[in-house]
């Protein structure tokens, strides 16, 4: 295993705790960003209502449609998540789920509070010229207006709020 490993292993535990017993935000979001070595991993976590707008099963064309723009856009997540042209970074992975992306293709009524868990996978080539990450999740979130990033990696760890206005972390 790397040497980043029982940092992250910390990050995204203490991230994961504080998730548990933290507050469900609308308009805000949580990424944390993990660099290894080539590899580069990202892991969301939002409320459905920062990013598709509701939170409620999609019964409507209008709310189908979004859940499957939504999808489509964390599926082709190296235009939402955009690292180091120099990097030469590749998507590798990219998963997100939630409630609703299945509740558009069941019959279960799901109510209440749903959130999207992603884990996005990035290689870079050039892994030595990585030095920043620009989040354009704003363009496709509904009402996402801030989003708390999380950083492990060689040069240690950094925490920020990114924001329409301002999308770029530098690591």
């Amino acid at each position: 295993m790397t040497r980043y490993l029982p940092c992250l292993l910390a990050l995204f535990s203490l991230t994961a705790t504080a998730q548990e017993h933290g507050a469900h935000v609308h308009g805000a979001a949580r990424l944390d960003v993990a660099i290894d070595g080539g590899t580069v991993t990202l892991l969301l976590d939002s409320p459905m209502d920062s990013l598709a707008g509701f939170e409620h099963r999609a019964s409507s064309a209008k709310d189908k449609t979004t859940l499957k723009t939504l999808q489509a856009a964390l599926q082709d997540a190296g235009k939402l998540f955009v690292l180091s042209e120099a990097a030469k970074c590749t998507l590798q992975t990219a998963k997100a789920e939630s409630p609703l992306f299945e509740a558009a293709m069941d019959s279960h009524n799901h109510a209440g509070h749903s959130e999207l868990e992603g884990e996005f996978v990035f290689q870079c080539n050039s892994p030595d010229k990585l030095d920043a990450l620009t989040v354009n999740l704003f363009d496709i979130a509904a009402n996402l207006q801030d989003l708390d990033v999380s950083l492990a990696g060689p040069r240690g760890q950094k925490a920020t709020e990114l924001s329409s206005a301002s999308r770029t972390i530098s690591f």
